[in-house]
């Protein structure tokens, strides 16, 4: 048996990454690690520098016609999508479930009003079980749930010609979307009890404590999670979404990414129930007919496809694990990781 690194094993199931530099699966296997833009970037702090900042980066694009859009429901990618000229790319996807919303709904009517080229991608778990693998030998470590969706709308778009993708990554992080994480100012003891996805200690055998990733966030007893959910929870998201991207062979444009508050969230407004004011008169002022949609999240139907999932079979895993007190996603991190381990036993050589 190869002795897998266990600090990887459980920074992946608390965080969806291995959350810190450096570190390898097995000796060779290493992780890329992400990014954080904290160089070059633009300071705003009014909807008008956002929308002009935005405008500038969208003009600067080169080879603006082999450069497409995902486009969800939301007003991330909508405001984006206003940005650019008629008959781009978008893309859309749609999840096979009985019960997901279905974003291409929501995504036509800016399609229709920005005059785009829709494409609608839709995702089944065989699309996981088809795709699972090589995203995993091409990241080298297991997967945030959204790696297949992606990775399969951007080899649709590759074989459409395109050779760019322009993504809302960064919108929430930094203008204030992830309101229910937002929601109060957490005690640092409760912020990890909330944020950890899975506690490494209840279903490994030998886990390692995650709580090294959370401590320089810390200040007394409470914790700066603003700063925590811009390097820690955006570093796994852009992580994710260039594995997607970059195993189709497409490379990925992030203007929200590039942006950087001048002044503080006003966290006051976002508690009493305006997530990212500042985007939404961004977005009032772009489609000034449309009602604000509220937030849709790119929800998987895990809930749904792993609802007779028995849980993982690797020896790195306890023997009494209740896989009934796990949620969908939850499960999904578990069976990765399974699959993951199982690649990593019997894989020699990873490239």
């Amino acid at each position: 048996m190869k002795h897998i690194n266990s600090f990887c094993m459980s920074s992946y199931l608390a965080f969806r990454y291995v959350a810190k530099k450096g570190y390898e699966w097995l000796p060779g296997v290493r992780p890329e690690f992400p990014q954080c833009l904290d160089i070059d970037q633009v300071l705003v702090e009014s909807p008008d520098e956002i929308l002009l900042t935005l405008k500038t980066i969208i003009n600067d694009i080169q080879d603006i016609e082999t450069t497409a859009i995902f486009l969800s429901g939301g007003i991330d990618s909508a405001i984006l999508a206003a940005l650019l000229p008629k008959g781009t790319h978008a893309y859309t996807i749609d999840f096979e479930s009985k019960s997901s919303i279905k974003e291409s709904e929501y995504a036509a009517l800016y399609v229709n009003i920005n005059e785009l080229n829709h494409h609608i991608v839709t995702i089944s778990w065989n699309d996981y079980k088809e795709y699972e693998t090589l995203l995993m030998k091409h990241k080298k470590s297991p997967l945030h749930a959204v790696e297949v969706a992606l990775y399969k709308a951007s080899k649709i778009a590759m074989n459409d010609g395109i050779k760019s993708i322009i993504l809302g990554n960064g919108a929430d992080s930094t203008f204030g979307g992830l309101d229910k994480l937002l929601s109060c100012d957490w005690k640092f003891e409760d912020f990890v009890n909330r944020y950890t996805f899975i506690n490494p200690a209840t279903v490994l055998k030998t886990p390692t404590n995650i709580r090294s990733v959370y401590e320089p966030f810390r200040n007394g007893d409470k914790i700066n999670f603003i700063k925590f959910l811009k390097q820690i929870h955006g570093g796994g998201i852009i992580q994710a979404f260039n594995n997607s991207l970059n195993t189709a062979g497409i490379s990925a444009i992030e203007p929200y990414e590039k942006l950087q508050l001048k002044n503080k969230l006003d966290l006051i407004r976002i508690r009493q129930g305006e997530p990212k004011y500042l985007l939404v008169d961004v977005f009032k002022s772009l489609y000034p007919n449309v009602p604000v949609p509220k937030k849709i999240p790119f929800a998987r139907p895990m809930d749904e496809w792993l609802l007779d999932y028995e849980g993982p079979i690797s020896n790195v895993f306890r023997d009494d694990i209740n896989i009934n007190l796990f949620t969908g996603e939850q499960k999904y991190l578990l069976h990765c990781l399974d699959k993951f381990v199982n690649l990593l036993e019997r894989t020699i050589l990873w490239t």
